[in-house]
């Protein structure tokens, strides 16, 4: 009979309390790795949950012995060492030096600081995977009740990040968090352990939590991100600063700070000194007010003021509004019905309730309505009211961007955003979108080529008579128009490019003189490319062009991926290997991450195994059986998580949303397959049920839940649930019904297959967002049903069954 713990509801408390940490602290991490570098690395923060949990388990295999015949004193002090390590890990990843993902290139050290912060950031879930496994392992007896009091804190602790990034920023929430392992070790304390030698231990391991909490720490946030510059200014400060579940939010105030976004060369006012704010780092809007010079709009001296100049709209829709620029814009032009979507509730909170006069109260103007929500979940809503204009947000930054965003999700510019767009458009609408420069051109093509793809699936064939564009020496705008352009539209399209000293790029009859008048092109070919996505062979400039120029749609949704691999030689020889990089950071850091990823768990999981060896028949069945499930688990997890920030508007919604319906309904199939028979009918016919449901929500998922995406956020978080519930109840069946196959015959090959599964399920976290860069959702969808059709091929040769 095994040593119980210091009591069975002690027992269940603490797994729970742990695995509710563990599970917040992967969201937490998520935020604190958006806000020090750039995107949110969702399939980074989860890979380093599983090559912790990963390697705990093949640590057990190993320390088995010693950690059973010391589990009454092992499992508390495992638990401390998981809430010592949560609460000191940015100061531990800051050891060696501080990781920034823009100088990987140019200072090789950093491959070490990223494999370092990798590595740091797993030991929580290292910690607390070994010291729940090992509870598993010796009570194995209670293993349902245990593994709920597991699913159901896991579960837990995703609701409470949610919670608690609204009321503490999210530095202080590792110190915060790590409280739960502390408890679940004085629940579980030894009986023989005197409360004083107790309360001594207690006090030294709360010791780090607290200072954490008093004195968080952070990753060092990169020194290139936009709201560094900013401070660089003399006597800039951050005059407010906010945390929320949407980021970090700072506005930074300084003289220097001065409003001038690629204003026509003939503006000869002087560009105003506005405040800026600033999400995680990056540039959100500059407060910008009312900003109007007599009776003209700064914004009217860009290309931003093209589409007035073409015609008065009678109402206006502003997407991803911001700070309200664009209604400004809107309002100083008289526009009696303005309509902002910012998805940002706390700025929109800021902004029109507690601080409006940082903007001059645009968003309290009688004529604006102010949207919460997505651009798509606005677009979604049942509503017949139609706009003149729609604005899209501004796309890029001044001198080109390194590529940092190419993992990130743009769902408001795919074909399909465009097809929304086209319904909500009175008779006469149009839609605007600014794009900065870049060089090699790539945005600017891109926003061409997807329209272009727009506009042929609304049945308009002749595109150049609803597209006009005019450049600057920084931007280009966009209009597309529902009805085609008349002659009077073409001329004034004209006089403001000339009045304002702007080129036109596209307009019917435009002649090559017409084009460069102002500012020639550094790239000589950029307007036959032009004309080629406007009005010629779309297809062959996409095939020949060195980056990728595809129409960006829901399947594809990252707007600024363009590195293509059939392009890369080319580009490595105009550019070289120091350069090239720099095109696209984000792709190529999530390359090196999965090669990274891949040898850490190697190393880490699969290696120490060869110590216990491999022994028995079938081992090519429990290789392909588990390749599967780790896979195929893992493959779907992550699509879902990128699919469903359409749905819910924020990655960390969407990430605890998923997280949680996987890992309670798993959870919950895991228990109910201990009623099942082990037979190979039952894995054949549940891997292939998981197989074919795979099939059918990667091609209907997102069709059902856009019925629903006008809801309110509970409710939409509600129907994700009830969708994701019986897949995942499925899938949870899969893994121990193969390990009671192994038990019957091939105990050896237990060991394996955890490793195995476990090593899987870190690379295809990462492996699924790059595949899915260059063939799709839908692709990596098919993958993870290909690898569920390789259980059920694996399954029946597995083992021998076990009753």
């Amino acid at each position: 009979m095994t040593a119980p713990l210091h009591s069975r509801s002690g027992t269940y408390a603490a797994i729970a309390a742990v695995s509710a940490a563990v599970i917040a602290f992967q969201l937490v991490v998520m935020q604190l790795l958006a806000a020090s570098q750039w995107h949110h690395f969702a399939y980074m923060v989860i890979s380093m949950a599983l090559l912790g949990f990963g390697a705990a388990g093949t640590a057990l295999v190993l320390m088995r012995t010693f950690l059973s015949r010391h589990y009454v004193a092992a499992v508390p002090l495992l638990y401390v060492a998981s809430g010592v390590t949560m609460a000191a890990t940015a100061w531990l990843s800051g050891l060696f030096g501080d990781f920034d993902a823009f100088l990987l290139f140019f200072d090789h050290e950093q491959f070490g600081l990223l494999l370092v912060l990798y590595l740091v950031y797993s030991l929580p879930f290292f910690f607390g995977g070994l010291a729940i496994t090992l509870v598993f392992y010796r009570e194995v007896g209670r293993i349902g009740a245990l593994y709920f009091a597991n699913m159901a804190g896991s579960g837990a602790g995703a609701v409470l990040v949610i919670g608690l990034l609204w009321v503490l920023p999210a530095d202080r929430l590792p110190g915060l968090l790590a409280l739960l392992p502390l408890f679940a070790a004085w629940l579980v304390r030894p009986e023989w352990l005197s409360r004083k030698a107790a309360t001594g231990i207690a006090a030294a391991a709360l010791a780090v939590p607290v200072v954490a909490l008093v004195y968080p720490s952070a990753p060092a946030p990169s020194q290139y991100k936009p709201i560094h510059s900013a401070l660089l200014l003399p006597g800039a400060e951050v005059v407010h600063r906010a945390y929320s579940p949407y980021g970090r939010l700072e506005i930074v105030r300084a003289d220097a700070l001065r409003f001038a976004p690629s204003l026509s060369l003939r503006y000869i006012g002087e560009p105003p000194v506005r405040d800026v704010m600033f999400n995680n780092g990056e540039y959100f809007g500059t407060l910008l007010g009312r900003a109007a010079e007599g009776d003209m709009h700064i914004l009217d001296w860009t290309t931003r003021g093209l589409p007035y100049a073409v015609r008065t709209p009678g109402s206006v829709l502003a997407l991803d509004a911001g700070t309200g620029n664009d209604v400004s814009q809107a309002l100083a032009h008289g526009v009696p019905r303005v309509i902002a979507v910012e998805p940002h509730r706390q700025a929109n909170h800021l902004l029109r309730e507690r601080h409006p006069e940082w903007v001059d109260g645009v968003y309290r103007d009688p004529a604006v309505s102010l949207y919460g929500t997505s651009p798509r979940a606005f677009l979604a809503r049942p509503s017949e009211e139609l706009h003149d204009l729609i604005v899209l947000p501004v796309l890029g930054a001044f001198g080109g961007t390194s590529g940092v965003g190419a993992l990130q999700e743009r769902y408001e510019l795919t074909v399909e955003a465009f097809g929304k767009l086209w319904a909500a458009l009175s008779e006469e609408g149009m839609i605007a979108v600014t794009v900065w420069d870049d060089q090699p051109p790539r945005k600017t093509l891109r926003v061409l080529s997807t329209w272009r793809d727009g506009l042929a699936r609304q049945g308009i064939d002749d595109p150049e008579m609803h597209v006009a564009a005019l450049r600057s020496w920084g931007t280009v705008t966009y209009i597309a128009s529902r009805s085609p352009w008349t002659a009077e539209q073409v001329e004034r399209v004209r006089v403001f490019g000339r009045d304002r000293g702007f080129d036109p790029l596209i307009l019917p009859g435009v002649t090559p003189d017409e084009r460069e008048r102002l500012h020639v092109l550094p790239d000589p070919g950029f307007l036959d490319m032009v004309d080629a996505l406007v009005s010629g062979d779309p297809a062959s400039l996409i095939e020949q062009y060195p980056f990728d120029l595809r129409p960006v749609t829901d399947d594809r949704p990252f707007f600024a991926h363009f590195l293509r691999w059939s392009g890369l030689p080319e580009l490595y020889r105009i550019f070289g290997a120091r350069e090239l990089p720099y095109l696209e950071l984000g792709f190529v850091l999530g390359v090196v991450t999965f090669v990274q990823i891949v040898l850490a768990a190697f190393v880490l999981i699969l290696l120490p195994l060869f110590r216990v060896g491999w022994t028995g028949t079938r081992r090519r069945w429990t290789l392909l059986f588990f390749v599967g499930t780790g896979t195929g688990f893992m493959l779907f997890e992550i699509v879902l998580i990128q699919k469903l920030v359409l749905y819910l508007g924020q990655p960390v919604y969407a990430a605890a949303a998923v997280l949680t319906t996987l890992l309670i309904c798993s959870g919950l199939g895991s228990l109910a397959s201990s009623r099942l028979p082990a037979s190979g009918r039952v894995l054949v016919l549940a891997a292939l049920t998981v197989a074919v449901s795979i099939l059918l929500y990667g091609q209907w998922l997102m069709p059902v839940l856009e019925a629903s995406m006008g809801w309110s956020l509970p409710a939409r978080s509600a129907a994700v649930f009830l969708l994701l519930a019986p897949p995942a109840f499925v899938m949870g069946m899969m893994f121990p019904l193969g390990l009671r196959r192994l038990a019957g015959s091939d105990q050896s090959h237990i060991p394996w297959a955890c490793g195995i599964d476990s090593s899987l399920s870190v690379a295809a976290t990462a492996l699924a967002t790059l595949l899915a860069l260059e063939m799709g959702f839908g692709a990596v969808m098919l993958l993870a049903a290909a690898a569920y059709v390789l259980v059920a091929l694996a399954g029946p040769r597995l083992g021998s069954p076990v009753s």
